[in-house]
């Protein structure tokens, strides 16, 4: 596959760089990971995330995109698309936007650029997102898009202890609105 270089009108996703991953290292482990994902993290050093960056990526290896200011090519974030099932033609996405940046759209302007390239490009035909209940900004980016609530996974997701249900939201290709791409 080609290197990732997608242009809007506001930001650009393109490859992630090593001082990239340094930045999103930081924002990961100062947020609460539990809140970022309901699956397991193994707490990894700097330097271990930074040799995984280097190592050659696995066959079905998730795919990290850096989304950046276009005005001052500034790192603002990362969305990633992965477990792409070829047969299928579907992919899980996932996204952090740094605190900084947070509510001023990069979010929603990076899905839109990446679901018009996994639907026109890649040729996919469904996309789906898991977020925990608790994340109202996630579900509101994901029904904004179109994403439908598809399935609730009842107490799966442990933040300090208490247990919140998972939200799987989806979009097929044929309900995605093209002319919302920017």
């Amino acid at each position: 596959m080609l290197p990732i270089n997608i242009l809007g009108l506001r930001i650009k996703l393109t490859e992630m760089t090593e001082t990239d991953v340094i930045q999103f290292y930081d924002w990961f482990w100062n947020s609460p990971p539990e809140r970022m994902t309901c699956w397991p993290v193994d707490p990894m050093t700097l330097e271990e995330t930074l040799e995984r960056f280097h190592a050659p990526p696995g066959a079905n290896a998730p795919k990290r995109i850096a989304i950046r200011r276009i005005e001052d090519d500034v790192f603002v974030g990362r969305i990633s698309y992965f477990n792409v099932n070829s047969r299928n033609r579907s992919a899980e996405i996932g996204y952090l936007i740094g605190p900084d940046y947070r509510g001023k759209g990069y979010a929603s302007d990076a899905l839109t650029l990446l679901l018009d390239f996994l639907f026109t490009e890649l040729k996919l035909n469904r996309v789906h997102a898991q977020t925990g209940a608790f994340n109202v900004a996630s579900i509101s980016l994901l029904e904004h898009h179109g994403f439908k609530l598809e399935a609730r996974l009842r107490q799966h997701h442990n933040v300090d202890g208490t247990l919140y249900d998972d939200l799987i939201y989806g979009i097929l290709a044929q309900e995605f609105d093209k002319s919302r791409v920017v």
